[in-house]
């Protein structure tokens, strides 16, 4: 699902996708420090308005035009061209956020227990904004906005977004231009670089009836190769150096949904964007750098091909379309044009007369490979591993089906979308397996971005009321998760309302994040898998299937009566900024009696080389305290180590085996000494148990 995150200014929305793959929920991140590289795709989202009329700026420059531009990194200057209107940036809710309560710790966001709650909305999550233009400078021009997202699996990898451009003066607005430009990730080019490309020059034609046309309106990127500044890696995708997993597999852009005709006439208009296509990132002028008449005409006037781009760009004949040429070679870029590719869409000119106004409608969509198959084929590609592309079964759900209904791995096997064959197991890819297996990707913007169409014409949605006719999700239960001997209890509370459309659980889903064993040698794949599915009437579940002292992360999801799962995010335990502050942990049975007694060493005698065989044999402390420490000394009374046990779990695993100054521990008998403390890294309670154990080499 897309995350979505914007401001009042609306100046900076970034977009990251997949959700799961983001920072907020800690999860599948590779070797680099910045954890956002790997989900952010649109860095931010830029907004230009521009019109004719004579005035004069703050600094005393006269000008036949008048441009307002906001953008992070471009131009955002609040007080003067783009003041927020008070009040008006909202997040409304349709159902009320769930609660999320582990271990006895409330972890519900705080934001989210105050925002709004409001059952007429047309989507799940209504974000709303509005700025005045140059208010104390003539301007009279307002910008509205309303973002429409989405909790169903069918709908959450899209945003709609409702722009409102209204003339607030008494004098009239001639040749009104509306840009929006979308610069992607700035992480993103070194190495590989984020393309784009423009679908749409001849919309006009599919909409007349030619359905050979071009049938979307999209601008699309995706990351791509830079070959010959790597001449020996392969950096689309950017398949990670260390385990090979794709870190970039995912393909986005933005969609044309809809463009008033005019004030007067708010049909489609087929003609509109008046410009539209991809521009160098550094190429795209802002009112921090560019005067207001340069601005206005990038938005007004056709492209102007640069100079050396014409062995990989190409332009409709009015050049009012800028295309990636067919077959081009974009791993052979010139040096000098090697910033992203940022995606740009002008609409206009428009006449407003007072009160008067426009509307146009947008979404950014996403499509990308199931995380599974990014981790399996990107160490099948990189590494020459064996291809094993499903090597947990899974339901058909989310997880291995794309939206289309097609299984792109089924049976050990890759395939698109057609159904044709990719790749089998056993295999190792070769480059134009594994480009066919992340174009994918872009097949699946299409498709997203082609729903996100029918789901706005599906509907009578107007400034922020109607609604759209889709099947929604219902509302995410309330969890409260709780870490007992030797398993998990789960408990969940229904948060329908009357008026949901959603509508009332008719059953239960509750899934328990994989962990990848380590034979398979990282990264950690944060994959959930199903684990129940339960009636509507019974609302605990407990999970024995678990490890006393692993990590454990889950979410329940409420079902209705056509099928649609509620959001797989909201009560998801783990997406705090410290992703193991939620973690449930099946720790050791209530101790009986004298908890002295039951602490034990296993294996004992612990034989060192037996780890070199088998990975998983540790050495482990059993049936401790919920808090204690851990000192292990000699028999001579050295002491080598000391571990702190704060995790409730009731075990410890002392992973390194090793002393203070980090050297492995020789053969011998050992003492432990542990003591009981009043909380985690609290006080002694001045409790103990004394034992010994054995360690061979």
């Amino acid at each position: 699902a897309i995350q979505f995150n914007t401001n009042e200014v609306m100046s900076n929305d970034d977009i990251y996708w997949p959700h799961t793959w983001n920072r907020s929920t800690s999860t599948f991140y590779g070797s680099s420090a910045n954890r956002d590289d790997f989900s952010e795709m649109m860095e931010n989202v830029g907004i230009i308005v521009g019109t004719k009329r004579s005035w004069t700026d703050p600094v005393g420059n006269n000008w036949p035009i008048q441009v307002a531009q906001v953008a992070h990194n471009k131009f955002s200057d609040i007080k003067n061209v783009t003041a927020p209107v008070k009040g008006a940036f909202k997040r409304i809710y349709r159902n009320p956020p769930p609660t999320k309560e582990l271990d006895g710790q409330n972890w519900t966001q705080l934001f989210e227990r105050t925002d709004p709650v409001d059952q007429s909305i047309p989507s799940d999550v209504m974000i709303t904004a509005k700025v005045n233009l140059w208010p104390q400078h003539g301007m009279n021009m307002q910008l509205e906005r309303w973002a429409y997202l989405f909790a169903g699996e069918q709908h959450d990898d899209y945003v709609l977004l409702e722009y409102v451009l209204t003339n607030t003066g008494t004098e009239p607005r001639q040749d009104v231009y509306l840009g929006f430009t979308a610069q992607p990730t700035g992480q993103a080019h070194y190495p590989g670089d984020i393309w784009g490309n423009y679908y749409g020059s001849t919309f006009k034609e599919y909409a007349a009836g030619n359905r050979s046309a071009d049938s979307l309106r999209l601008w699309y990127a995706w990351n791509a190769n830079r070959i010959h500044e790597l001449p020996k890696e392969d950096t689309r995708a950017r398949p990670d150096g260390q385990w090979g997993q794709f870190e970039k597999p995912q393909a986005f852009g933005f969609a044309v949904i809809h463009a008033d005709k005019s004030a007067s006439d708010e049909s489609d208009d087929p003609s509109q964007p008046r410009k539209a296509g991809w521009s160098e990132r550094e190429l795209s002028p802002n009112l921090n750098e560019h005067s207001q008449q340069t601005v206005y005409d990038f938005m007004a006037q056709p492209w102007l091909p640069n100079k050396g781009d014409g062995e990989y760009a190409m332009y409709d004949p009015t050049n009012r379309y800028r295309m990636l040429m067919p077959n081009a070679n974009i791993e052979s870029l010139k040096p000098n044009l090697e910033q992203e590719k940022s995606g740009f869409v002008s609409f206009g000119p428009y006449n407003l007369g007072p009160g008067e106004n426009v509307r146009i409608v947008l979404a950014y969509v996403g499509g990308t490979i199931p995380q599974r198959l990014a981790i399996d084929a990107g160490r099948a590609y990189k590494n020459g591993a064996t291809a094993q592309f499903a090597l947990v079964p899974l339901p058909a759900n989310r997880n291995l089906t794309t939206e289309t209904g097609h299984q792109i791995v089924r049976d050990g096997n890759i395939y698109d979308l057609k159904g044709n064959l990719i790749a089998s197991a056993g295999q190792t890819l070769t480059t134009e397996q594994k480009n066919r297996i992340l174009d994918i990707s872009k097949d699946l913007v299409f498709y997203t971005a082609s729903r996100a169409v029918r789901t706005w014409n599906s509907g009578n949605v107007k400034k922020g009321t109607g609604k759209f006719n889709i099947d929604y999700a219902p509302a995410a239960p309330s969890l409260v998760g709780t870490s007992e001997g030797d398993q998990i209890r789960l408990k969940w509370t229904d948060n329908t309302q009357d008026a949901s459309r959603g509508g009332a659980p008719v059953k239960w889903r509750i899934y328990r994040e994989y962990k990848r064993p380590p034979s398979l040698n990282a990264p950690h794949d944060t994959t959930f898998l199903f684990l129940a599915e339960l009636p509507a009437s019974q609302t605990e579940y407990i999970d024995k299937d678990v490890v006393r002292g692993e990590q454990y992360y889950y979410y329940v999801a409420a079902v209705n009566a056509k099928g649609v799962e509620s959001s797989p995010f909201q009560n998801r335990t783990g997406t705090s900024a410290t992703k193991s502050d939620e973690q449930l942990v099946p720790r050791s049975p209530a101790n009986t009696g004298n908890w002295q007694d039951e602490v034990v060493v296993v294996p004992n005698p612990f034989h060192i080389q037996g780890t070199k065989k088998y990975s998983d044999r540790r050495l482990n402390f059993l049936n401790l305290p919920p808090y204690s420490r851990i000192h292990i000394f000699t028999l001579t009374g050295d002491r080598v180590q000391t571990i702190d046990h704060d995790v409730n779990a009731g075990d410890e695993d002392w992973q390194r085996q090793d002393t203070f100054n980090t050297m492995e521990i020789v053969s011998g008998v050992y003492l432990y000494v542990v003591e009981k403390l009043d909380g985690p890294g609290g006080k002694s309670t001045g409790e103990k148990a004394v034992g010994k154990f054995v360690v061979i080499k």
